[in-house]
């Protein structure tokens, strides 16, 4: 395969960028420090190049099934539900930073679309049975959203559940890699979010996953590696689990969960 080459920076394109800077952050950079910084991509962009193939291609087979949903309620319709619902729009980001090699911030950005999509979609359901004309729906739903803002992550579950959104199966299911221990998925979440590497390192070991490091220095070294191999996993099994709770919130929710009996 033949080395990746790309185009030198031009001139134009360097007084493009020093107009951008200047104007949306108040500086003029250097033309040895735009230099500095474009060889340094492009170093790293040779380096991780398949990296990055192998990113996207794990990303795609992660999302393809909520695509599916795109021909059956239509493009615009989809498009529009994926730019203006909470879940989906911190879901884009969590997405981004695994594509960018960042799992801690995919974990945490899955823990934020989760919660928010929770809330989000259990005021508009809420919002509904007050049986209101439509022109009245979004006012009503922000005021149910302000009722829900101080309810917590399980409390969002239950109530979801209650109403019929979601099934409980469906959160057993989807998070069923993640759960070890008797530990439910929301502590495993926070502790991988919170960098709690003595709890991650545990963890794996308990799981009784592949933990030999080869080369490290000493055991600090080793324990970081062994946290960072982990992280990346449970970034992606995250992933793919928010992806299914967005699925089931907004494409594939056709009242079959039935409510909790009382």
């Amino acid at each position: 395969m033949s080395e990746i080459k790309n185009p030198p920076i031009s001139e134009t394109m360097i007084e493009r960028i020093k107009k951008i800077v200047e104007f949306h952050y108040g500086f003029t950079p250097k033309d040895e420090d735009i230099y500095r910084i474009d060889d340094i991509l492009r170093s790293k962009y040779a380096v991780e190049h398949d990296q990055r193939i192998i990113r996207g291609l794990v990303n795609w087979e992660i999302g393809k099934d909520i695509l599916k949903h795109r021909d059956r309620v239509g493009s615009l319709e989809f498009e529009k539900t994926w730019l203006e619902k909470t879940i989906f729009r911190y879901l884009t980001y969590a997405t981004m930073c695994y594509r960018a090699g960042i799992p801690e911030g995919t974990i945490s950005l899955c823990r934020t679309a989760l919660e928010g999509g929770l809330r989000e979609r259990l005021a508009e359901e809420l919002a509904k049975k007050e049986s209101v004309n439509a022109s009245k729906l979004p006012e009503v739903t922000w005021e149910t959203l302000e009722n829900l803002k101080e309810k917590r992550f399980n409390g969002l579950i239950q109530n979801a559940i209650d109403e019929g959104i979601i099934g409980k199966q469906d959160f057993e299911r989807v998070f069923q890699k993640l759960k070890f221990g008797g530990q439910n998925s929301r502590r495993i979440l926070d502790k991988f979010i919170h960098g709690d590497i003595v709890w991650i390192v545990n963890f794996v070991k308990n799981r009784e996953e592949d933990t030999r490091v080869v080369g490290a220095q000493d055991l600090i070294e080793e324990h970081r590696i062994i946290s960072e191999m982990s992280t990346d996993k449970i970034a992606i099994e995250v992933l793919r689990a928010t992806y299914k709770i967005a699925e089931i919130l907004y494409f594939k929710n056709d009242k079959t969960a039935k409510p909790a009996n009382p």
